[in-house]
């Protein structure tokens, strides 16, 4: 018989994470994709790490899940943040429980971070989940809990980033980060990775799946490495990777 204060303990652990979505996967328009969501409820719940307690980086989800697990807790929700250069350190804005790791980055440079216009996603439970540009973002005054910077940004307040074509023949495995206009709700998107057709789409495919979500603003944030893990068993071990920031969801073991 299960005793009066135990049967108090699992509906307190019900109530923790019934608002908690379970992931998603969605055809749209030749890609297929899989989803994470947070609600506005749960914002407080999302996390964005890169070091870990010694200092150093995580590196991956394997490192991730083990700080977890030693803080006696464990992962629900994991994938990778913005794009990053040699340590593994982010190429841009790195803000983790609302200290500043790595500073904003306006500079000029090749690849995706720096395709013009690139973007800052951010979270703060006073100022709510937001998109926007790197040079909007610096201007804007804005302490959020965490954030992180990536490029190029796929679109803002519902203007697609000129350099996307709809007939364009780059498709890569990509994942993003989206914020619905209507409610707040944040959603993590990665083509699916075992998928070598439908799993490889363009930013001009990507960004339609966002505005279909009802999303206005939106950021990519890196390319072929990218990973999502949704509920992993406790003891997993992930695919050997290198990551800097991840953003992460957790919960009491």
């Amino acid at each position: 018989m299960i005793s009066s204060f135990r049967k108090f303990l699992l509906l307190c652990c019900a109530v923790l994470t019934s608002s908690l979505h379970a992931g998603e996967t969605l055809e749209y328009e030749g890609g297929r994709y899989h989803l994470y969501r947070v609600d506005k409820a749960d914002w407080g719940r999302l996390q964005l790490a890169w070091l870990g307690d010694d200092g150093t980086p995580l590196r991956d989800f394997n490192g991730l899940s083990r700080q977890v697990n030693a803080h006696g807790r464990r992962l629900l929700f994991a994938t990778n943040a913005g794009i990053y250069e040699h340590g593994p350190r982010p190429c841009g804005l790195t803000i983790c429980a609302g200290k500043e790791l790595v500073p904003l980055n306006l500079n000029a440079g090749a690849g995706n971070f720096f395709l013009k216009p690139n973007g800052v996603f951010y979270l703060d439970a006073a100022t709510g989940a937001g998109v926007m540009e790197a040079e909007e973002y610096a201007k804007s005054g804005l302490h959020p809990r965490l954030a992180t910077q990536s490029g190029p940004l796929l679109m803002r307040k519902g203007v697609i980033h000129p350099a996307f074509r709809a007939n364009s023949p780059n498709k890569r495995l990509r994942n993003a980060v989206g914020v619905r206009k209507k409610g707040g709700q944040i959603v993590f998107v990665m083509s699916d990775r075992d998928d070598s057709v439908k799993g490889r789409v363009t930013f001009h495919q990507l960004t339609q799946l966002f505005l279909h979500l009802g999303c206005e603003d939106a950021l990519f944030l890196d390319g072929d490495i990218s990973q999502m893990v949704v509920n992993p068993k406790a003891d997993a071990t992930f695919i050997s990777n290198t990551f800097a920031g991840m953003f992460f969801v957790e919960e009491p073991r």
